[in-house]
């Protein structure tokens, strides 16, 4: 008898099964993906508050050094608000202030230091302005706009921006020659005009008073919010609280609008400036700040407005409760 010769052919997926197996690595590449987004955010998230963490060290520094903290803004040789405090290039911003103490000496070298009379762009810092620097960006904040025109100036700017705290911010005002008090010379929070402020001056706590934040930079040339070295640029306000979509009041030339980060032109010109502008980030759910003690927090956007302002404040404030959680 012969033995049979069985021959076997190989079987493949059918249809059924392969539309099965698409749909079972499609459901997994779906569970995986906000893991793997949420992952990579608290990456960055966490390079953010390195940055505000490298930006405070640099404060402190700075305090060590000059026994008090760089201003928020410098008027220079002629104003009369700079009496008793260090004398420094007209429209020096705090962050020139901090590049000594953050491995930016390059920067710092090609600073002229002796020119008082001179708006800092124009002859000062005309080397360094228009220069951007990495730790002044959050990598959240993803492609930023590194540079906004403006009177044809190739302004740099960055996600970090000092407390000014309840505004509106305002150039000269109303006055004996329209000079007097001048541009955020006032107190508030702790950067303002010649603030040039101390450890002694916090009153409120180093620990209960906000120094930087952030701030979203439209990927837009024309937009001016977080420019690093012109008056108003690198301030915010505690006007309202973080991610608030209610617009910031703005130069006019500066403003443009996104959904995420809007702005209206509350002002035209530096004679009648009215500027509010909200710290906001590309985090979910709220904003890094630095504390006056050096510390970083993260603050949700939900926090009580009333606590957000006093965190603003390093008076104590008459009547006004103690800050509690947040």
């Amino acid at each position: 008898m012969k033995q049979g010769i069985h021959s076997f052919k190989a079987r493949g997926f059918t249809l059924v099964e392969l539309l099965v197996v698409i749909a079972i690595i499609g459901i997994l590449i779906a569970l995986l993906l906000p893991a793997v987004q949420a992952a990579r955010e608290a990456a960055r998230r966490s390079q953010c508050t390195n940055n505000l963490k490298q930006l405070g060290l640099a404060m402190h520094l700075h305090h060590d050094t000059k026994q008090m903290f760089p201003p928020g803004l410098a008027s220079g040789e002629n104003s009369g608000t700079a009496k008793g405090k260090p004398l420094t290039p007209k429209e020096c911003t705090w962050v020139a202030f901090t590049y000594p103490f953050i491995e930016q000496s390059a920067l710092d070298a090609q600073i002229d230091w002796t020119q008082l009379d001179s708006n800092f762009y124009e002859v000062a810092g005309k080397n360094v302005y228009h220069l951007s620097v990495p730790l002044f960006f959050c990598p959240s904040d993803s492609n930023p706009q590194p540079n906004t025109t403006y009177a044809g100036l190739n302004f740099a700017r960055g996600n970090y921006v000092a407390n000014n705290g309840i505004g509106p911010a305002i150039e000269f005002r109303q006055g004996p020659g329209h000079t007097e008090p001048a541009y955020m010379d006032r107190p508030g929070g702790m950067f303002y005009m010649n603030s040039w402020l101390k450890f002694s001056d916090i009153k409120d706590g180093t620990s209960q008073t906000v120094m930087l934040s952030e701030i979203r930079c439209p990927k837009d040339q024309r937009d001016g919010r977080g420019i690093l070295h012109y008056g108003e640029g690198p301030m915010y306000q505690h006007n309202r609280t973080p991610n608030s979509l209610v617009p910031d009041e703005i130069r006019e030339a500066w403003c443009f609008t996104t959904p995420k980060a809007p702005c209206i032109g509350g002002f035209t010109a530096y004679n009648n400036v009215q500027y509010i502008a909200t710290a906001r980030s590309s985090h979910p759910g709220g904003v890094n700040v630095l504390l006056g003690d050096g510390s970083v927090r993260f603050i949700s956007e939900s926090i009580a407005l009333n606590t957000w302002q006093a965190l603003s404040s390093p008076e104590l404030v008459e009547g006004e409760a103690p800050i509690g959680e947040y």
